[in-house]
């Protein structure tokens, strides 16, 4: 809790301090980075996890980044073709979320500038949620204790821990094929669905939403896999399967190759790397390099994602440092 309250404290600090920086100070970084968003709501609920801000959060940063730095497409930042003496960023919406169309599209439209959309294509295997989402949204909702594949799960203040490991449900499913993960959602309440305020927070982009998206000339399309397994962690014949139904459902919609690939929750290793360039995924996106020497590695990109805990300028300040 002290640690918590000294970060954030810090956090303050420095809002302050470079809400104060001119123009000028902006517009004379140099450097580049990858943006990463997940979902869009209007009111920036933090209720269910750090993964949204709003709309008008949104808008706020496209409109600072236009001014200050150069936004780059997706290719233009792999191929380096951008201008060198100006800050070049990028804008990545990961999971596909219904409210990415909704939402973020209209910006793009009225600002002009271009963003990449990672999906994730577990519609097309009769689902339509993510697992992580199924987890955050039915924890409120699910009473009591769960077991699942005869392993027993305690619901606490804060989430569902194994008794026997005190692993938290949400690392176990991580390191889970997706079978398991089927077999939480069974036991964790969907009762949330019959909820309508909910609904940005969870439904998906449908084929013929995910289809829309092409018509916008500042939207890039890449996978973001299909079950949005922890590709790092789950064997590579589970991975294999998982990158190509994904590639082959986004393909078959857009009529189009799709090479970016945004690994879900960050997760890889080397064999993952290799396993998606053979599949025909060229360019890779993680959160952050998680072995040494992989910043050498030419088709992986590492990311930064939004922290809905500090003002734009610190936001800015760490998109150049590249770190928090």
């Amino acid at each position: 809790m002290i640690n918590k309250i000294k970060r954030r404290s810090q956090w303050l600090i420095k809002d302050l301090f470079y809400s104060f920086k001119s123009t000028d100070y902006w517009r004379s970084k140099k450097g580049r980075c990858v943006i990463c968003y997940h979902g869009i709501d209007h009111v920036g609920s933090l209720g269910f996890n750090t993964r949204f801000i709003s709309q008008k959060n949104l808008e706020s940063q496209i409109v600072f980044f236009k001014k200050h730095f150069h936004i780059a497409t997706i290719k233009d930042y792999v191929l380096g073709n951008y201008p060198k003496n100006v800050f070049t960023i990028v804008l990545t919406f990961d999971d596909g979320y219904r409210n990415n169309l909704e939402l973020v599209v209209p910006l793009l439209e009225k600002h002009q500038v271009p963003a990449t959309f990672f999906i994730t294509s577990i519609q097309a295997s009769g689902h339509n949620i993510l697992w992580s989402d199924h987890l955050d949204l039915g924890f409120g909702y699910t009473q009591s204790n769960i077991q699942i594949n005869g392993r027993e799960f305690q619901k606490k203040k804060d989430g569902f821990y194994e008794r026997s490991s005190g692993l938290s449900l949400k690392n176990v499913c991580r390191q889970e094929d997706f079978l398991f993960k089927e077999s939480m959602m069974r036991m964790v309440s969907e009762e949330f669905k019959n909820n309508p305020k909910l609904d940005i927070y969870w439904q998906l982009m449908d084929a013929k939403q995910i289809s829309s998206l092409k018509n916008s000339q500042w939207v890039t399309i890449g996978s973001h896999g299909h079950f949005h397994n922890n590709l790092g962690l789950i064997g590579l014949e589970d991975t294999k399967a998982d990158l190509l139904n994904s590639k082959n459902y986004l393909e078959n919609l857009l009529e189009d190759e799709v090479k970016f690939l945004a690994f879900p929750d960050g997760s890889y290793n080397k064999e993952t790397l290799d396993l998606a360039q053979k599949i025909g995924y060229d360019y890779q996106f993680a959160i952050e390099y998680l072995h040494e020497g992989d910043y050498k590695d030419k088709r992986l990109f590492n990311r930064i994602g939004n922290n809905p805990f500090i003002k734009l300028e610190h936001q800015a300040k760490c998109l150049i440092d590249g770190h928090y």
